[in-house]
């Protein structure tokens, strides 16, 4: 739920709001970690075609990530989870953010 939150939320974001946070924060580059959690929740739940849905739409977005570690993290994890719904495995993935469970 948490996820699906956090999209509302951008969705309603501007560039101009978040640029009151840090100057270099534009909205576009939230959008393929929002979808790739999306996705691997989905996925961890066993709902592949709507995870691989969401794995489109973060891979739609890629584009905005920044060049570096966080969009290299982001590109990465996007990869273990197309490859997840791919192979219908439900684990959880070395490359997921949070506490391991």
């Amino acid at each position: 739920m948490w996820d699906v939150r956090a999209l509302d939320a951008a969705d309603a974001l501007t560039d101009q709001r978040a640029s009151q946070h840090h100057a270099s924060l534009r909205v576009a580059g939230f959008y393929p970690s929002l979808y790739l959690n999306l996705a691997d929740n989905l996925r961890r739940l066993g709902a592949f075609r709507a995870a691989a849905g969401y794995v489109e739409e973060a891979e739609r977005h890629t584009s905005a990530l920044p060049d570096g570690a966080y969009g290299d993290t982001i590109r990465a994890a996007l990869e273990d989870v197309r490859r997840a719904v791919g192979e219908r495995a439900t684990a959880r993935l070395a490359s997921a953010s949070g506490p391991a469970q």
